[in-house]
């Protein structure tokens, strides 16, 4: 998930850069009000002022700056082909190509188009040999692809450019789970939730996992709950309250999660063996 304090960081920086040019009060005005409906969640309002912004001004040199929130933005309000296109767009003269690469590539893992994906982070290595994420996100890929040997090699790297970057230990828990060594895992996902001031929920879930699968379940639970409604689209998220809620013998909110994990399109073979047992 892209988080929306990059909109607010590239924002800022552009204020300032705009601020020393002296940039005409239309174009600057379009600026400061798409930062203000951000900070209001109206994010519709938020791209119609980029978008007017550079109408105003289309050769202005930091259009693709604003080019490349109007992409976060319009992923997150559902638009995937528009955002793909602003993404692209982006890379023109743009100060910052790797956080656009970053950006386009999670797109498109999010679309489905792993291929595509790949080449970014190919990209992003290319001019970017020490960025641990793309090594990270290229191993997920390489793990999409069946091939384990290329994703420990990219987790190797990282590991070799700084053993104490969070995406080296997600690199090492993923490994864990793999190996079904998810004692190891949670220690991985609890250090990083302990030493990140700003940890990402799905740290949590995660964890969660680790511990349904080493039948902490109390310990899942807590994990779980504290995500609130932030999961409520996640299939998984269901599965594993579903085996939580088994273990506390309350077979009625199992069969109820199950059921909304498979609806929401998860593995319809697993949930139906797990069916079988609340009943």
């Amino acid at each position: 998930m892209i988080k929306m304090k990059y909109i607010f960081i590239c924002l800022m920086l552009l204020t300032a850069t705009l601020s020393s040019f002296a940039q005409s009060p239309g174009y600057m005005e379009w600026v400061d009000r798409s930062a203000e409906y951000i900070d209001k969640n109206q994010l519709d309002s938020a791209a119609t002022a980029l978008y007017n912004a550079m109408s105003l001004e289309p050769a202005n040199e930091n259009n693709p700056v604003l080019l490349l929130n109007l992409g976060i933005l319009q992923r997150q309000l559902g638009h995937y082909d528009d955002a793909y296109i602003s993404f692209t767009a982006s890379l023109t003269s743009n100060p910052i190509p790797d956080i656009v690469l970053h950006n386009r590539a999670s797109l498109l893992v999010f679309l489905g188009r792993f291929d595509e994906a790949m080449e970014d982070y190919n990209a992003i290595i290319a001019d970017f040999p020490h960025d641990n994420e793309a090594f990270y996100r290229r191993g997920l890929l390489h793990l999409e692809n069946h091939d384990r040997t290329k994703a420990e090699a990219d987790f190797k790297r990282s590991e070799e450019i700084d053993p104490d970057n969070m995406y080296t230990k997600l690199s090492k828990a993923l490994i864990y789970k793999l190996d079904d060594k998810w004692e190891e895992a949670a220690n991985v996902y609890t250090y990083i939730i302990e030493n990140d001031p700003d940890p990402d929920i799905i740290f949590y879930l995660n964890r969660a996992e680790c511990y349904v699968n080493t039948n902490q379940m109390f310990k899942a639970f807590a994990d779980l709950r504290s995500l609130g409604d932030s999961q409520r689209n996640n299939p998984y998220f269901y599965f594993l309250r579903g085996r939580v809620r088994l273990e506390q013998f309350d077979k009625t909110a199992a069969k109820a999660d199950f059921e909304k994990a498979k609806e929401l399109g998860y593995d319809s073979t697993i949930v139906d063996e797990w069916l079988k047992k609340t009943k």
